[in-house]
């Protein structure tokens, strides 16, 4: 046990009152010590100047990612939020699009009729005039950060309509009959 007040013969009024003051102060001072204490915890962290903060993180093996665009451009990173059963419906964008999955999974249907699931921590990106449709699947809410590059005042989705095809598996890979079309 720490004894903080000693025991002080006093003879007159005047010791007295220059106990009770000394009492007083200690006992400010001691207020004063632990307030400061407890405050120079928190503030004792520096903050750093320049503070990276992520919002959602991934990975891909993907080497193709193409993020050209030519001539002014405008720029939007957003934040979808996918309720179960939600979709984008069927669209394009006019410049290429980085999207990070932060939690849930969004199944993308692309314009051949194949599908790609992308699980919470992925990374993918889309191509300029890709057609495809984004949906969650999930019984749970899927949560998306896209960053968009489009050409100067386009709108970064564009409705297009349903393009009806049917995937074909093919034997290593899944046909795109895009590229069947351009031959």
């Amino acid at each position: 046990m720490i004894t903080i007040f000693k025991t002080v013969k006093t003879t007159n009024g005047h010791s007295r009152r220059r106990s009770v003051f000394r009492l007083g102060t200690t006992a400010s001072a001691a207020a004063l010590a632990l307030t400061w204490i407890a405050s120079g915890s928190a503030s004792a962290e520096e903050v750093s100047p320049l503070q990276i903060i992520p919002q959602a993180q991934g990975s891909t093996a993907d080497k193709t990612g193409n993020l050209r665009v030519n001539g002014p451009s405008d720029v939007l990173q957003a934040l979808l939020v996918f309720q179960p059963s939600a979709s984008t419906g069927w669209h394009i964008h006019p410049g290429p699009v980085v999207v990070v999955v932060k939690s849930g999974a969004i199944t993308e249907t692309h314009a051949n009729g194949c599908i790609t699931v992308h699980p919470a921590g992925s990374v993918f990106f889309e191509r300029a005039d890709e057609v495809h449709n984004a949906t969650n699947q999930t019984g749970g809410v899927a949560e998306v950060f896209a960053t968009f590059l489009s050409p100067a005042g386009l709108q970064p989705l564009i409705p297009v309509p349903d393009p009806g095809r049917v995937c074909r598996r093919g034997g290593d890979h899944d046909r795109d009959d895009r590229q069947e079309d351009k031959k």
